[in-house]
C-alpha cells in the first residue's frame, strides 16, 4: 500500500472511534486510542473537519459533522439497494407487525442502514448505524452462509467472539450450512433477550450485498410459523434484488 493510501486509511479509521457510547473525542485521546502520533492525528482531524465529517466543539472535543447526516439522508433517497428493498420492508411491517431491518456488509463491517419499526414494544439494540457482531444473530448468519468459505474463515479468525479453535470452526460451518440449505436464518435471543429474528440474504449476480431481518418479540414469534415467514422473506428478497439486477443491466 502506498504512503498516500495508508494515510487515507488511517484518517478514515478515526471515524470508527465515534460510537453511541462515546461520541466526543479530543485529538490527544484519538492519537492514544489508535497509536498515531499527535502531529499526524491533528492533520487527519483537520482534513476531516474541512470535509464536514467532523466538527470542533468549544471545549476542544470533536463530534461527527453535518456531512454525515447529509450522506445518511442520501443513502435513504438514492442508494439503489435501499430503494429496491423499501417496498418489501414496508409490506412485511404492515402485514406482520414486525420490525424490519436492512443491513449492509461493508468489507469487515456489518451495519443496519434502515429500520422500519413494528407494533412490538421493543427497543432494538442494533439499529441506526450501529455495527452488528459477526457470527451471532440472523442478520449476520444470513450473510455468512452465502459467502465463500475462505472469506468466512478470515472473518472468523478476526471477529469470532469465542475461542477460535477447530471445534468452534466446525460448529460454525455446520450452522452456516444449515442456513444455506434452507435459505434463511432464525435466531432466538442471541443478540437481545426477548427478541427473535428471521433473516435472509440479498444477493445480486452471486454477490451477497447484505440481508433483511424481520424482528419480533419472543411472545409475538410464538404465534407465527417462523419457517413460513422465512420462506416468504426469501421470496421477497429475491424479487427485490431482481428489480435491482434489471436496473444495473
Amino acid at each position: 500500500m502506498s504512503t498516500e493510501n495508508s494515510s487515507l486509511a488511517k484518517m478514515l479509521a478515526l471515524l470508527e472511534a465515534f460510537t453511541k457510547d462515546r461520541h466526543m473525542w479530543t485529538v490527544e485521546a484519538m492519537a492514544e486510542h489508535f497509536g498515531y502520533t499527535h502531529s499526524s492525528t491533528y492533520r487527519y482531524v483537520r482534513e476531516l473537519c474541512r470535509a464536514g465529517l467532523l466538527v470542533r466543539m468549544p471545549n476542544g472535543e470533536y463530534v461527527i459533522g453535518a456531512r454525515i447526516v447529509v450522506l445518511e439522508a442520501l443513502i435513504r433517497q438514492a442508494d439503489p439497494l435501499t430503494k429496491a428493498c423499501m417496498p418489501m420492508l414496508d409490506n412485511f411491517t404492515r402485514l406482520l407487525g414486525c420490525h424490519a431491518l436492512l443491513s449492509n456488509a461493508y468489507g469487515e463491517h456489518l451495519i443496519n442502514v434502515v429500520h422500519l419499526p413494528g407494533n412490538d414494544d421493543i427497543e432494538l439494540a442494533f439499529v441506526g448505524g450501529r455495527q452488528l457482531p459477526w457470527f451471532r444473530g440472523a442478520t449476520s448468519r444470513a450473510i455468512l452462509a452465502f459467502l465463500p468459505r475462505k472469506r468466512v474463515r478470515k472473518l472468523f479468525e478476526k471477529n469470532y467472539e469465542g475461542e477460535r479453535d477447530k471445534l468452534n470452526w466446525r460448529q460454525t460451518l455446520g450452522l452456516l450450512n444449515e442456513v444455506s440449505d434452507q435459505g434463511f436464518c432464525i435466531s432466538r435471543e442471541e443478540l437481545q433477550k426477548g427478541v427473535v429474528g428471521v433473516g435472509a440474504p440479498l444477493i445480486v449476480s452471486g454477490d451477497v450485498l447484505g440481508s433483511v431481518t424481520l424482528v419480533f418479540s419472543t411472545a409475538h414469534s410464538q404465534l407465527l410459523d417462523l419457517p413460513a415467514v422465512g420462506r416468504n422473506l426469501i421470496e421477497g428478497c429475491t424479487q427485490s434484488m431482481s428489480t435491482l439486477d434489471c436496473a444495473v443491466d
